[in-house]
């Protein structure tokens, strides 16, 4: 059994066998409303567009799908096996290839939202936890699942700087048609070296960032919506200050990676 890249002549059976995985795979950790949303989040418009733009992979055994997973920028998506196939390995074998892809287009660290079933799994491979989440589904009924990412750079951390739980509020950002503004709010949460943030405000709907702290630079990637529904992702350089009334402050040369646009971002603890 290797992996190989995936063929969209195989995307019925890929789906299928993705729908069957999660409903045998999350019965009893989700109610059947979840469940579903879980199936749609991996419906098949979805994961042609990232065969078509990203790395989608799967793992056969005598031509027949058995796993699967997806690279999107910094984003880890669609990991399964199908049930009779699980700890024998190839969750790790697919996660290895996923993070190697990564590392090669010299990604800093890599991220994931992880369901209730696989949060024991991800732990094993190093991945760290910076907030539970939830949706709500049909009939009132709750999602819960959890962002993580893991580093691939290889410098060694130095606990100098502390974000977690720290808000900051943005005092300039220039650059041609930018999204965030004075408006807009980050919220940090921080586990050892890594860095993760949610914002909204200005002419954003809802943002994340993760990032890595190295030395006196954190590496960021963020990716938002705006007001209209327009998703795009990017990353920025920023570099740490303590200012006199010993707040932080973020100096970030930025740029998008989806469309064409770069420039100068402030944030300054509130």
């Amino acid at each position: 059994m290797e992996i190989e890249i995936f063929n969209k002549k195989d995307i019925d059976e890929l789906y299928n066998f993705i729908v069957e995985t999660i409903n045998i795979s999350y019965f009893g950790y989700y109610p059947e409303e979840a469940i579903n949303y879980f199936i749609e989040y991996s419906n098949k418009q979805d994961i042609l567009e990232d065969a078509g733009k990203n790395h989608v992979i799967v793992i056969k055994d005598k031509n027949i799908i058995i796993g699967t997973g997806t690279l999107k920028y910094t984003h880890i998506k669609r990991v399964f096996i199908k049930p009779t196939y699980q700890g024998k390995g190839l969750g790790r074998l697919i996660m290895n290839d996923l993070e190697e892809k990564a590392k090669n287009k010299n990604l800093k660290l890599i991220e994931l939202h992880s369901s209730l079933f696989a949060k024991s799994f991800y732990d094993k491979l190093n991945y760290k936890m910076f907030k539970m989440k939830r949706v709500e589904v049909e009939n009132g009924e709750l999602l819960y699942y959890q962002r993580m990412s893991k580093r691939l750079s290889t410098y060694q951390y130095s606990n100098k700087y502390n974000i977690h739980k720290k808000n900051f509020k943005v005092v300039k950002n220039d650059g041609i048609d930018v999204e965030v503004n004075t408006e807009t709010i980050f919220h940090f949460y921080q586990n050892d070296e890594l860095i993760y943030a949610e914002y909204n405000g200005g002419k954003v709907k809802y943002g994340e960032i993760f990032g890595i702290i190295e030395n006196e630079t954190i590496y960021f990637y963020y990716s938002q919506e705006n007001l209209v529904g327009e998703k795009n992702q990017g990353s920025s350089k920023d570099e740490i200050k303590m200012l006199e009334n010993d707040k932080l402050q973020l100096i970030g040369k930025w740029e998008w990676k989806s469309k064409s646009g770069q420039g100068l971002c402030i944030l300054e603890e509130i």
